[in-house]
């Protein structure tokens, strides 16, 4: 499977491929698969599924144009994007024209789904985009900015891993997700088989969850 560098989720470098990597691993497993994740950046990685050059890739939401080319896993995470912020200047995002009182920074290139999309295309709220989360928190801190949106644990693990303790604990989070989103695991429809492997990972990935052992897999990871 292609996948992309997404700590604390999955990761070359992380103890088993991550969370996810161990979740979609033990999934296959039940049901006589092994699985090798070859890591890439994330529009290389869908491209080696494009070409047949892998059987699958990870993790992806749903759009219409990937559905015209790929069958789609039942959701293998749900998303939880929030907005951090720093505790010396909490937001009060009580209605859609608070929104527009703050400034944010944002990853370049990065959607942040089609509501948040839709009203930074129409310039009705002020994203400064930069390349990497520790540029965005690093802004956050100084008060150059009001908000970051980041998946939930995913901003976490960051933090952690880029910043001291006393900084850590001046970024906190609105509680409410601004977006919760579902990703997938996706099989080229090229090969029609793909559709009954799915079906049964499917099912291996529903006793994982029946069985308690997808959430003690997550639990590694979703860390506050």
């Amino acid at each position: 499977m292609s996948v992309g560098e997404w700590p604390p989720y999955i990761g070359s470098d992380l103890p088993n491929n991550g969370a996810i990597g161990e979740i979609i691993t033990e999934a296959f497993s039940d049901i006589g698969y092994q699985v090798a994740f070859e890591f890439y950046p994330w529009a290389r990685a869908m491209e080696q599924a494009q070409l047949g050059r892998v059987d699958g890739t990870g993790l992806w939401l749903k759009t219409d144009y990937r559905e015209s080319e790929f069958y789609f896993s039942e959701p293998v995470l749900e998303e939880k994007h929030v907005f951090f912020y720093n505790r010396t200047d909490k937001p009060i995002l009580d209605s859609f024209e608070a929104l527009k009182s703050y400034s944010y920074v944002g990853l370049e290139d990065f959607s942040y789904g089609i509501d948040l999309d839709n009203i930074i295309r129409a310039k009705q709220i002020n994203m400064h985009r930069v390349s990497n989360d520790v540029q965005a928190f690093g802004m956050l801190l100084k008060n150059r900015v009001s908000i970051y949106p980041q998946e939930m644990a995913v901003g976490y693990y960051l933090l952690r891993q880029h910043f001291s303790e006393q900084n850590m604990n001046k970024i906190g989070h609105i509680e409410q997700p601004f977006m919760r989103k579902n990703s997938h695991i996706i099989l080229s429809k090229a090969d029609k088989n793909n559709a009954d492997i799915l079906k049964m990972f499917d099912e291996a990935l529903l006793r994982m969850k029946q069985s308690g052992r997808y959430d003690q897999l997550l639990a590694k990871v979703i860390k506050f």
